[in-house]
């Protein structure tokens, strides 16, 4: 069988192409049958003489007997389900008619168009190409320039998340269990003293001698907050009760120094500068001691709740302080009043009582200041500038902050959580029903100005109720009034040249 194909001669493209199949008879000889000379048309005159003014172009091969003849299995099978995007073209195996000089391809690879970088929509991966020199020197650029962060050996990255068991632990019974308090303090001379209802105790942790310091009467109420008297007055420690009584005892002779006791408004923050002696009271007035005066030298007054936070600047020129309102006051001792910002007061605002404060002591301004319940945030304030606060949420009661010295973190410590309908019903839950959160019961430290956590400790089973740093700036004491213990961790590291580091205590005991 030949198969003869004819192609009508007034058609110009392959799509319009005819196809006629027949067979034929044997061929006959010229003689028989003579062939006649076919005229074409005019419409075969015009179309190819305008082809002969047109440019050449090659049309590929096609298999017609395959294409449009035999039916084709796909058409009748179902159509096959991709997982390709309906939005982007799919790529084929081949990009025809697409064919480029040898001139476009070079250009497009100095350009950088055609590597392994196109993108490719298919559904399977395409084959790796090879490597190019330009993806080599590039990578390799990126490698040098983007050297890895070497972690600190004074952050807490490097301490307290390498070691998280604490160091020391004391046995802390009758510690008061209002949330208020402040009752243990940390001294420059490295003695802890705490308080267990109407007595004092300390403990000279370079000796591990404890010694009772005094105690009050039962009618001068609970001891409430104690503090050591700062590189002034290391050996002097202050104590305020609930029945508004104020004393100071020295830790070398266990001999009264003085005892304020005209004023019978109860005691919240206490904290030394120098000589003097800031105590916050229930009424909303802040006493001034000296320690060379018997009495009362100055007040301050502003607040209109109990002031349970007070701390001084580390250049002793301002006073923040903190009432059970939320409001947070900072006081300019040298002019007498506020501290001012372009003609405004410095005022600060949480949701809940503020009585964890603490200044920074590397700049200049920058105060921390904590809320409990319903706050739960740690704001971190400029108070020399009007921007609003950098705000770090906990749902969880703040008690306690402490900056480093040595490096731009700050640690807090954290009581019981809570959820969003405890803070609309204004109704703090119980201890047992508290949710557990990763701040619940912890030591957590941060990072400044990033405010990203760097590690969280969970000190205790119970809440925290307060910490103090150690000297060195490196340590720092917790103590849960519920668990009764006291627990000491290492946080930071001394720079190098500044000190020594105390690795090996690791042993427990009791302070009473």
């Amino acid at each position: 069988m030949v198969v003869l194909v004819k192609v009508c001669a007034c058609t110009a493209t392959v799509a319009s192409a005819r196809v006629d199949l027949y067979p034929l008879t044997p061929q006959r000889s010229c003689s028989q049958t003579p062939l006649l000379k076919r005229t074409p048309s005019r419409a075969t005159l015009s179309i190819s003489q305008s082809s002969k003014k047109k440019r050449r172009f090659s049309i590929p091969n096609f298999d017609f007997e395959a294409t449009e003849l035999r039916a084709s299995p796909a058409s009748e099978a179902a159509v096959e389900e991709t997982d390709a995007d309906r939005f982007l073209a799919v790529r084929g195996s081949t990009t025809l008619p697409l064919n480029t000089t040898p001139r476009t391809n070079r250009v497009a690879k100095s350009f950088g168009l055609v590597d392994d970088r196109v993108l490719n929509c298919g559904e399977t991966s395409a084959t790796p190409a090879q490597t190019k020199v330009r993806s080599i020197l590039r990578r390799c650029a990126s490698e040098l320039f983007n050297t890895p962060r070497t972690t600190s050996a004074i952050s807490a990255k490097s301490n307290l998340a390498v070691r998280k068991q604490f160091i020391m632990a004391l046995d802390g019974p009758g510690i008061s269990l209002n949330l208020f308090a402040s009752p243990m303090a940390w001294s420059h001379s490295n003695c802890i003293g705490v308080a267990f209802k109407l007595n004092v105790y300390f403990q000279n942790l370079d000796t591990r001698v404890i010694v009772r310091l005094c105690g009050v009467p039962a009618a001068d109420g609970m001891v409430h907050s104690v503090d050591w008297g700062g590189t002034a007055n290391p050996h002097i420690l202050a104590l305020g009760t609930t029945c508004g009584i104020v004393q100071t005892w020295d830790s070398l002779t266990q001999m009264q120094i003085t005892d304020w006791s005209d004023d019978d408004s109860p005691v919240g923050g206490i904290h030394w500068n120098g000589n003097m002696l800031a105590v916050g009271r229930k009424d909303g007035r802040v006493s001034l001691f000296d320690i060379r005066s018997p009495r009362q030298v100055e007040r301050v007054e502003g607040h209109r709740r109990h002031v349970i936070g007070t701390k001084w600047s580390p250049d002793g020129r301002c006073l923040a302080t903190g009432d059970q309102s939320g409001s947070v006051h900072v006081w300019d001792m040298r002019a007498g009043g506020h501290v001012t910002v372009n003609d405004r007061k410095v005022l600060m605002k949480h949701e809940g009582p503020v009585k964890a404060i603490s200044w920074a002591p590397w700049q200049n301004g920058l105060l921390a200041t904590g809320g409990l319940f319903p706050d739960g945030k740690i704001q971190l304030w400029n108070i020399n500038k009007s921007n609003s606060p950098l705000t770090i949420p906990t749902e969880t009661n703040v008690t306690a902050l402490h900056w480093s010295p040595h490096c731009k973190e700050i640690l807090s410590t954290h009581g019981l959580s809570w959820e969003p309908w405890h803070v609309i019903r204004r109704a703090e839950p119980p201890a047992k029903q508290a949710p557990r959160t990763p701040f619940s019961n912890s030591m957590t430290v941060h990072a400044y100005p990033s405010s990203d956590k760097i590690v969280s400790v969970n000190a205790h089973s119970a809440p925290i109720g307060h910490a103090c740093i150690g000297p060195d700036g490196c340590s720092i004491f917790t103590v849960s009034p519920v668990e009764e213990t006291i627990k000491m961790f290492k946080v930071w590291s001394v720079p190098a040249g500044k000190g020594k580091d105390d690795e090996g205590m690791s042993y427990k005991c009791a302070i009473r």
